[in-house]
């Protein structure tokens, strides 16, 4: 078996970690989310010791569970539109190609930086339809390499965190100027989540005292960037993953689900069409 080394990569870049490990850990759990055992060959296959790679309490679970409502809107667009673009933002190793198993009409775009995109096209089963974009989300040029006008739905599963609020108003305009029609799916942070996000990444390189963007209104982005409308929300206690959890956590999350900003703090995903 062929390893693979990442020291090459710098700490924003194995933040790709972090998302990695949940996924794998997830796939031999008794009650496993997503089944995703390629996440697991992958982990196995990076000559990096995953145990230094620390996910606090319940941080594993968030990862799956906001994954898998990740995997349902991106299945869902796949199957209404059969000739859909994916673009996944910021992939690092995201494995959901995987589990989704588009047609082969679906053309899929992994968008992230150039050292990351290499280990990807290096580690990942080669797939016709899918196509790895090595470029920074920051250049204003990135989307020329993704088709503008077929149905597309772009996913970003921690992006959010690793970009300002200005960064972020680019990104989003650089979408909807680019893309004819679609969705946008991602996970999101409050302020106060936002601003414990340097615990969670310290363990890969990131200093301790990172703050990352964070908003408490749904429609939010939508503020940022007008030709975005909001959808809809989601948390762990409106998703279907919710049933999979214990029995204690399920009669927390419905003692909690008077309170959506309380909810918020935790697995928080957003839909938006453009």
């Amino acid at each position: 078996m062929t390893m693979h080394s990442i020291e090459h990569l710098t700490p924003l870049e194995k933040s790709l970690l972090i998302t990695l490990k949940g996924r794998a850990l997830d796939s031999t759990a008794r009650s496993s989310f997503l089944h995703d055992d390629l996440a697991a060959e992958l982990a196995d296959r990076l000559d990096h010791d995953l145990g230094t790679v620390s996910l606090g309490l319940g941080v594993r679970e968030g990862i799956v569970i906001r994954t898998s409502m990740l995997d349902r809107a991106v299945d869902a667009f796949v199957r209404t539109h059969p000739d859909a673009v994916v673009v996944e933002l910021g992939s690092g190793l995201e494995t959901r190609m995987s589990r989704i198993d588009p047609p082969a009409t679906v053309d899929w775009f992994d968008v992230d930086l150039p050292d990351v995109i290499a280990l990807r096209e290096a580690m990942m089963p080669v797939r016709e339809n899918a196509h790895p974009v090595g470029v920074s989300l920051l250049d204003p040029q990135w989307t020329q390499a993704v088709p503008a006008d077929r149905p597309t739905i772009l996913v970003a599963d921690g992006l959010l965190g690793f970009l300002s609020e200005a960064e972020v108003t680019n990104l989003l305009r650089s979408i909807t100027d680019h893309f004819t029609a679609g969705d946008l799916v991602t996970n999101a942070y409050t302020r106060f989540s936002a601003r414990l996000t340097g615990h969670y990444v310290a363990s890969v390189g990131i200093p301790k005292d990172y703050r990352s963007f964070g908003f408490d209104d749904p429609r939010h982005l939508a503020t940022l960037d007008p030709a975005l409308s909001f959808v809809e929300e989601q948390t762990r206690a409106t998703a279907p993953e919710r049933k999979l959890l214990s029995p204690t956590a399920r009669l927390n999350l419905r003692l909690m689900a008077r309170w959506p900003s309380l909810l918020r703090h935790g697995v928080w995903v957003l839909r938006y069409r453009f």
